[in-house]
């Protein structure tokens, strides 16, 4: 019996890995023990969506809070030498400047990131970061590695303490590392890995590339396709249009179209765009009978006040996205009915507007006509924190390429590009294709068997 042992210290690794064909093909093999290790509060509802008898849940000791980790974390994502990185951190010090208070604490903290910045340019810098970083000691994981004995660890995000920490503890060990990418930002953005595994996982070779540049890994890499995606190219857990229109309160002799809210970064943007979408439609400027399925983004997910205010005020849909295990900020989850109901909201939208996520990606698989929010709103916010600013990110500039997207950049251009896409399904169709490539790489619904096999292969 192997036991390999991970992290889920993110709720989308659960999706991505625990709920697609990539852990059922792992334990077919029969000789494979699966050891996870848990946030506590949420270790019960673990156990019991995941009985398998391979599966053992432990606790997951809380490092991503010492003064040690939120120090290195902070010279870590300072350091990441891409527009991106520095996009964020001056978006960032305007919004802050903005606050007295907080003025004199944003000038010093924009100029220390801002030296970082420039720093991390250099090889030598970002090699030293990760050398300091190496010194420290491990005892929480220590004692874990050491009650079981595993034979590879496995390390499914590479952007949190926990993982380089556990990182750390397994090579003072010995022990073989296998580490994952979590999406397609994380190189521009969220690490330089810290602690490089002995192999990696990626999505796809551009993000070798980056591994290669940004990350200075030398190891042996694995391209694997996005594991979480495989059931949209297989079209599994969907049921038909009118059943799906029934279940969320939908008319079905309407058109539906999708509006998935991005994150963090643009929600004070997005519910102007509700307004005006909302006019468009009741002035009759949007041709088609059409109703809005409203997705809010899963990390910020609205309360029940939020939601009934949303369908009062403009009567969308609304459904929650996700699964909440208890009322904390990460307290949420993908269950079966939340990934079920995603893949049918795709799938019978006619039309899904977005403004920065990979709800890009995500739809254009179901090759449907996608239009961005590229303007704030009834606002008129200076470039740094405007809408404007979220195709010239690195990862975003790359789908911008494929032509596959109508950017509006007024309120008369959203409701042009609805209308166009709504009469001509197949406008930009070529342009999604290429996006869909560009940004999976595979498209035959294996990508999850490519990830269990590199861990048998590391094993």
């Amino acid at each position: 019996m192997k036991t390999v042992l991970a992290n889920i210290s993110n709720s989308f690794f659960v999706r991505n890995f625990l709920r697609s064909d990539a852990s059922k093909i792992l334990l077919e093999n029969g000789n494979i023990h699966l050891v996870l290790l848990s946030p506590k509060n949420k270790i019960d509802y673990y156990r019991k969506e995941f009985p398998d008898k391979l599966i053992s849940f432990d606790v997951l000791p809380d490092v991503r809070n010492s003064k040690i980790e939120r120090f290195f974390k902070f010279l870590e994502t300072a350091s990441i030498h891409t527009k991106t990185s520095y996009m964020l951190t001056k978006s960032q010090y305007l919004r802050r400047t903005g606050l007295k208070r907080a003025r004199a604490l944003s000038y010093i903290d924009f100029f220390e990131r801002y030296i970082l910045w420039h720093l991390g340019r250099f090889h030598f810098w970002r090699s030293m970061i990760r050398r300091a970083y190496s010194f420290f000691k491990n005892d929480e994981f220590r004692k874990i590695l050491d009650i079981y004995n595993p034979d590879l660890v496995f390390l499914p995000s590479m952007i949190y303490s926990e993982d380089y920490v556990l990182a750390r503890a397994a090579k003072k060990k010995k022990i073989k590392t296998l580490g994952m990418t979590l999406s397609w930002d994380n190189f521009y953005s969220k690490t330089l890995l810290m602690v490089p595994p002995d192999q990696l996982i990626v999505h796809t070779d551009q993000i070798v590339e980056q591994a290669k540049k940004l990350g200075d890994f030398r190891g042996k890499i694995h391209v694997t396709g996005i594991p979480q995606y495989d059931i949209y190219f297989k079209r599994q857990n969907l049921m038909p249009r009118g059943e799906f229109f029934e279940k969320i309160g939908a008319d079905s002799s309407k058109k539906l179209l999708l509006y998935a809210f991005s994150g963090k970064s643009g929600l004070n943007i997005e519910f102007s765009v509700l307004e005006i979408l909302y006019r468009a439609i009741k002035d009759k400027k949007i041709k088609d009978d059409v109703q809005v399925l409203l997705r809010p983004y899963p990390r910020y997910d609205f309360p029940k006040e939020k939601f009934d205010e949303l369908k009062e005020k403009y009567k969308f849909l609304i459904v929650q996205p996700v699964f909440h295990t208890g009322e904390g900020k990460g307290d949420w989850e993908f269950n079966e009915d939340a990934v079920e109901l995603l893949a049918n909201s795709l799938a019978h939208s006619d039309l899904v507007i977005n403004m920065y996520s990979t709800f890009f990606i995500e739809a254009a698989i179901f090759d449907k006509p996608l239009v961005a929010i590229g303007f704030d709103g009834e606002k008129n916010f200076e470039y740094w924190n405007s809408a404007v600013r979220f195709f010239d990110w690195e990862h975003l500039a790359q789908i911008g390429k494929t032509n596959g997207i109508a950017r509006a950049k007024n309120p008369d251009q959203l409701s042009e590009f609805i209308n166009r896409c709504l009469s001509d399904p197949q406008w930009l169709g070529e342009g999604r294709r290429e996006l869909v490539l560009q940004q999976c790489q595979f498209t035959d619904g294996k990508s999850g068997e490519r990830l269990a096999k590199t861990i048998l292969g590391a094993l």
